[in-house]
Formats: structure tokens, C-alpha cells, sequence
């Protein structure tokens, strides 16, 4: 599973349990990735954005990190999938692609595994029917719709098998059934979704130029001879969604592609990669600053320009992997597919 550099790199045991969940083949993996566009911008219900009488929100409401109860008793070994929120979007079928956050819990001892909603994880991309998640993820989510909050109880058959997995301080053996809280953020058509095309509303010569063109080929963005990038951090539309506005904790739905201002090299492109399509939480420092900065207040179906100084982004270390100096500014084009 492709990471992109736009990311903050938080270890947690999760990070492993999600490599398992994933079960993705090792030639979809890259230590980068990035977004794209043509007209998926609003599938499935709106989340809900249930509260407290205290204003905060409350773990019972899409999109929110739920407390799982695991029930008394013994598992009974089956396949259990119950809607505890459901939604009205499009449903999952094999071949669509679904986004969604998780929950995990053993039943055992209901030992947290762990949560896409924790600081610096990102929310599972995969597609349906082809073996990218668990059994039991795939049988429990086929048929439901884009908004729901489903909970799925996996038995070992459906789940790691008879050999359980470790990672770190966690360890699945292989009688024990798992419990999920699964929200499907979203089902796509394809992994290829696009935004509608648009013509440019962006007209300063002081920054990059970006192409217009949506499909298969990268963004073009050329970076504007003999001018050094601008001291702080720029955010400016290209082509502007009919969509709603990102709100801060949305989980968004992207293609995106970057570059170094300096070299003009990209260093992470899902449009490059088979359009991949990522999604990550906004907002609350799940990925570098500039884009919490500059996603928030975009709306969907956006081409959004990002100028990113070291200062919203890796800061002095920067990211020498992938040829990125301290002092370096980046440069990303993202498109929005989503935001709920």
C-alpha cells in the first residue's frame, strides 16, 4: 500500500494491522502517491455530524472514532454483519471501489487493535472482490451503501486464518475473532475517478502554470522561469468545484501530484501510478500542514494549487527520499473527488 509523501509518518502498531487488512500485492507498493480528476464528486449520504450537548462530537456519529462493545458471551464462529448508522449512496458490488475507515477490537479481551480515526493514520482504499481486504471485510461490506456504519464481526476463517498475525504489542491468534466498525466514506466506479473538467480561474504569473486537461495524464504544472517561490505558503484554486466546502475532520477523497520548486522533479503522483485514488482526514495533522491549510474551505470537484514552504511541510529535515531539501518548497496540485 503506497504511502504518499504529502503524509505525517506516525508508527503505530496499527500501521501493521493495517498492512494485514490490506493484503495488498506487493507490486501496488511505493513509498509515494497522489490524486485526479473527472466527475465523482459526491457519492453516498452526507455524514452525519452528531454532537454532544457539549458541542463535541459524539462516537456514535459517522465519521466520528466509535466505541465498539463487544457483546457478552462466546463468538458463535459465523460471519456477523449488522448497519448501526445506514447510509443512502451508492452501494458496494464487485469491481467498485470503497473508501472507509475502521475500528478494530478483539473480542477476546476487547483489546483495542486499533483506528484509521488515530493521529497519522489514513482511511483503507480497496476494491471489491478482488482479495485487496479481509473475507470477512469483503462479504460484510457487498450490498451496502456509501454513508453506512456497518459493524462486522469476523471468525478466524474469515480473518487472518489459523496462523493469526503479530505486529508489535499486538497479536492475533488464530481463534480469535475480530470486531469492526467499518464507515464507508465512499464507492467509486473506479480507482480512474475523475473530477469535472473546468476552465482555470488561476492567473499569477509568480507561480506555477496547471493544466486543465482531466484524465490518465499527470497534471502539467511548470514552474515559472528564474522566479524564486514565494516566502509563505500559497493556496489557490485551478478549476473550481460545484461541490460543498471541506470542513476540518472530513475525511477527503483525492488525486494529487507533487513536485519540488527547486528541480521541477515530481516526487509523488497518483496520476503517474494508475490513479490511485487516497483519502486522509483533514485537519487534524494527519498529513503536512499545508494541506490541512489549504484543502479546508476548497470545495468538491476542485483542482486546488498548493504552495508549500518547508515551514508547512517537512521543515529543516525535509524528506531526502524523495529529493526533498529543508529548505525546499513543494508544490501540489490535488483534485477533490469527495469530502464527508
Amino acid at each position: 500500500m503506497r504511502r504518499p509523501v504529502a503524509t505525517r509518518r506516525t508508527q503505530t502498531a496499527l500501521a501493521g494491522l493495517a498492512a494485514g487488512l490490506l493484503l495488498v500485492a506487493a507490486g501496488c507498493s511505493s513509498s509515494k502517491s497522489t490524486p485526479s480528476g473527472s466527475s465523482t464528486s459526491s457519492t453516498g449520504s452526507t455524514a452525519s455530524s452528531g454532537a454532544s450537548s457539549s458541542g463535541a462530537p459524539v462516537a456514535d456519529a459517522f465519521g466520528v472514532k466509535p466505541n465498539i462493545q463487544i457483546p457478552a458471551g462466546q463468538p458463535d464462529g459465523k460471519l456477523g454483519v449488522k448497519v448501526k448508522i445506514p447510509g443512502d449512496g451508492a452501494k458496494v458490488t464487485d469491481g467498485s471501489v470503497v473508501v472507509l475507515n475502521f475500528t478494530a477490537k478483539l473480542w477476546r479481551d476487547g483489546s483495542d487493535l486499533g483506528s484509521s480515526y488515530d493521529q497519522g493514520q489514513h482511511p483503507v482504499t480497496a476494491v471489491e472482490g478482488q482479495g485487496q481486504i479481509l473475507p470477512g471485510w469483503e462479504q460484510g461490506l457487498k450490498g451496502q451503501a456509501a454513508g453506512s456504519r456497518v459493524e462486522v464481526t469476523v471468525p478466524p476463517a474469515l480473518g487472518f486464518g489459523a496462523k493469526g498475525s503479530t505486529d508489535g504489542k499486538i497479536t492475533i491468534t488464530g481463534t480469535d475473532t475480530l470486531v469492526f466498525d467499518l464507515d464507508i466514506v465512499g464507492v467509486y466506479p473506479s480507482p480512474q475517478a475523475d473530477i469535472a473538467t473546468g476552465p482555470s480561474v488561476l492567473n499569477d504569473p509568480s507561480l506555477p502554470t496547471v493544466g486543465t486537461a482531466v484524465g490518465a495524464a499527470d497534471p502539467k504544472i511548470t514552474i515559472p522561469a528564474g522566479k524564486q517561490p514565494p516566502a509563505g505558503a500559497v493556496y489557490k484554486p485551478v478549476i473550481v468545484g460545484k461541490g460543498p466546502q471541506v470542513k476540518k475532520g472530513q475525511t477527503v477523497v483525492v488525486q494529487y501530484e507533487g513536485m519540488v520548486w527547486r528541480t521541477g522533479q515530481i516526487f509523488d503522483s497518483s496520476f503517474s501510478k494508475g490513479k490511485s485514488l487516497f483519502a486522509t482526514q483533514i485537519g487534524v495533522g494527519s498529513v503536512v500542514q499545508g494541506w490541512d491549510d489549504g484543502l479546508i474551505g476548497q470545495t468538491v470537484g476542485s483542482r486546488v494549487l498548493l504552495v508549500v514552504p518547508p515551514a508547512q511541510g517537512y521543515g529543516p529535515s525535509g524528506q531526502p527520499s524523495a529529493g526533498i531539501q529543508g529548505t525546499d518548497t513543494m508544490v501540489f496540485v490535488v483534485d477533490i473527488l469527495d469530502a464527508r
